[in-house]
């Protein structure tokens, strides 16, 4: 299973590789990575969300506990983590909240959905659209929902409290206003209802869904030089603080490096071992390498824009992209069925 795996994962990362080379490149300016970041998730990662469900095999349905232990462990751990950074660590709140989301909240679009296909198979990315959808809508729609109540002068002084339409407008986004959402509503529909798709509808869709993936990880790779500038960046503002702060500043590092890539995807393992232990070796496979994804690019975004404490976050991304390498085999060996 371990070479398996490492085996299926490598060409992922290698993709990943070659976008940090090419960020070099004068041929790649600092404007080709957003461009490319928005034709991945407008265009090309719907596309391929869209193919895994109306082609999907629905006759068993979703399996009630791969999305009840997803979505159980998920929560446990963030909890766990936030009061671990809060009363253990003694982090402001802040941190905390920053440290739970980098603990808790893996890349499960752009690299999850690559690696599980990858792995196991097309007949698998229904659980893995399924799988990213459940980590999503916790973190893109939970997360700036617990900020704002959380946090209720914001992390810059300029911002507003929480309120009833904010709290709205952050739900719409996340979920009414995501082309990834609705791309599995409509191949849903698709799939319950029946209905013919013309084939150079079906062919354009092919195409299209091709390039989610290697655009993704590319996308991943050049966005890796901005997160390392950041990086160096926290470590310079470390280098003035004062020994507790800088002790302080290591431990947090070492909690979301194992927290994302050894607590939460065991945590899930035990869940379903004790909850599931029946549940299809797809749907249960799917669920662990979820959890164990290394920290979502997202969360510097997010982490940055709701705490005002991002660059902690940076560094962990760089890292965790870097050992996932080795863990996500390792993992596989251990625990996947």
């Amino acid at each position: 299973m371990f070479l398996d795996v490492l085996y299926g994962v490598l060409p992922l990362f290698f993709i990943m590789l070659i976008g940090f080379g090419t960020s070099y490149a004068p041929k790649f300016p600092a404007s080709v990575e957003p461009a490319l970041n928005v034709f991945v998730f407008y265009v090309a990662l719907p596309a391929l969300l869209y193919k895994v469900v109306a082609r999907a095999d629905i006759s068993d349905g979703v399996p009630f506990s791969f999305l009840g232990i997803s979505i159980a462990a998920t929560l446990l751990f963030a909890v766990m983590s936030w009061a671990f950074f809060r009363y253990l660590l003694r982090v402001g709140p802040q941190r905390a909240l920053a440290g739970m989301l980098t603990t808790s909240f893996g890349n499960v679009s752009y690299l999850g959905i690559p690696v599980i296909i990858g792995v196991m198979g097309p007949e698998a990315g229904f659980a893995a659209g399924m799988g990213q959808l459940v980590h999503n809508i916790i973190f893109m729609v939970g997360f700036p929902i617990l900020a704002q109540i959380m946090l209720p002068t914001g992390a810059h002084a300029e911002q507003h409290p929480a309120s009833g339409s904010r709290l709205l407008r952050t739900i719409r986004s996340a979920l009414l206003y995501s082309p990834v959402t609705w791309a599995m509503v409509i191949g849903g529909a698709v799939v319950l209802t029946g209905v013919h798709v013309p084939g150079p509808i079906d062919d354009t869709i092919d195409l299209l869904s091709a390039a989610a993936a290697p655009g993704a990880l590319f996308v991943i790779g050049m966005s890796l030089k901005r997160t390392i500038e950041r990086s160096r960046a926290a470590r310079n503002a470390e280098a003035v603080e004062d020994q507790a702060s800088t002790v302080r500043a290591k431990s947090s590092m070492l909690v979301m490096i194992i927290g994302k890539l050894v607590a939460l995807p065991l945590l899930t393992v035990v869940m379903l071992q004790l909850f599931a232990p029946q549940l299809d070796r797809i749907w249960f496979n799917a669920a662990v390498l979820m959890a164990a994804m290394p920290v979502s690019a997202t969360a510097y975004i997010m982490a940055h824009n709701d705490t005002g404490n991002g660059e902690p976050t940076a560094v962990a991304i760089v890292i965790t992209c870097l050992l996932s390498v080795i863990a996500l085999p390792v993992l596989a060996q251990l625990v996947l069925k």
